[in-house]
């Protein structure tokens, strides 16, 4: 009997107490569930620093892209010095010679102005004077008597209007590029270490993603600029036997502004070519005019646009270069000359997280890169 009771006060106790332990458990369950993760609320900080940082410095987001995208395309160069110097040294190495690069090459263009300053302004009033009274006279600008008679000064005086209004606030100008060498040579130096920081913060499954795209996105990068470059540079080589074949004078001038139009994308070389036939077109020159259309396009140009840019951007993006053509198209006239970089950028991680959604949801397996 004593046994029994002390069995039927234990039951009868542990039965009593079940519930009390049952909400207990309950309460601490409904706690846990509706408690925000320590990591989530940490993100959301970030992220509304990030987002305060971008409001604030919006007027630079142009700098800040073009650093961002100049560093993509320099980072493998930055890994291989980093082997036999320090990240620093290497990092203000390349920095220097970007530098170094865009002043030869300002400066060549300035001393190419300076000194064909009278050349391009016999170049302007012939086809000014010689296309006024023709099919082609909307395509020039209309002057003055006055502006005809001294159109040094005139052409003078455009040139710096077009300057200013391009710079703007000088002193803002130039913090701009001192913020850019400076944000160039910071990527340069961090940039490894800020991508390994953000991919370990994501979880796993979404790394493989999350490196897919960020790898389409340094390739279409890569692409955009170093097609881009070594297009003017084929085009300037081109140009040069073109127009000595061609028996105009100013081979160097024209090869030069052939060589510059191709930096500009879809329509610069298109447009300055146009421009010569119709300055040769108003010299009376009607033949010179004929075969820079119909030789010196298809030369200088046409196969460029049409074979050349595709097939390059081809080998290093999995997008089809139409669809590029239409990111740059979209993205310079809305989003200016940062749309270069971004149009492209955009409509690439559009098509690629596409294939990514597809995968993810079929379940076919990793799509191939």
């Amino acid at each position: 009997m004593p046994v029994t009771d002390n069995l039927q006060e234990t039951a009868g106790s542990a039965a009593g107490n079940s519930p009390a332990v049952s909400g207990g458990a309950s309460a601490t369950g409904m706690t846990g569930a509706g408690r925000v993760p320590d990591e989530v609320k940490l993100g959301l900080l970030i992220l509304f620093i990030v987002t305060v940082a971008i409001i604030a410095f919006w007027p630079l987001m142009t700098v800040f892209v073009w650093a961002a995208a100049i560093a993509v395309v320099l980072l493998p160069l930055h890994k291989r010095l980093c082997r036999i110097v320090a990240p620093t040294v290497s990092a203000t190495f390349i920095t220097l010679w970007v530098l170094l690069i865009i002043l030869l090459i300002t400066s060549f263009a300035v001393s190419m102005m300076i000194g064909n300053v009278e050349n391009i302004g016999t170049m302007a009033k012939a086809m000014v004077t010689g296309l006024d009274r023709t099919v082609f006279a909307g395509f020039v600008p209309s002057f003055t008597e006055q502006e005809l008679l001294h159109f040094d000064e005139t052409l003078t005086d455009l040139i710096v209007e077009v300057i200013l209004s391009l710079t703007g606030d000088i002193l803002q100008t130039l913090l701009s590029i001192i913020i850019f060498f400076l944000t160039l040579s910071m990527l340069l130096y961090y940039g490894e270490a800020i991508w390994g920081t953000t991919i370990g913060a994501i979880s796993p499954r979404l790394r493989d993603p999350v490196n897919r795209l960020a790898e389409i996105s340094e390739n279409t990068i890569y692409a955009l600029i170093i097609v881009q470059i070594s297009a003017a540079i084929i085009s300037f080589i081109l140009a040069i036997p073109f127009f000595t074949l061609l028996g105009r004078g100013e081979v160097l001038l024209f090869s030069t502004m052939i060589g510059f139009a191709m930096l500009i994308p879809l329509i610069g070389a298109q447009a300055m070519i146009l421009i010569l036939a119709l300055y040769f077109l108003s010299t009376g020159d009607s033949g010179a005019a004929v075969l820079m259309l119909l030789v010196g396009y298809p030369l200088l140009s046409g196969w460029i646009d049409f074979f050349y840019r595709p097939v390059m951007m081809g080998r290093r993006v999995s997008v089809h270069p139409v669809i590029m053509m239409i990111g740059i198209f979209a993205g310079v006239p809305f989003m200016g000359i940062v749309g270069f970089i971004l149009g492209p950028v955009l409509i690439a991680l559009v098509v690629t997280g596409a294939k990514i959604l597809s995968q993810e949801y079929s379940g076919s397996g990793p799509v191939p890169p």
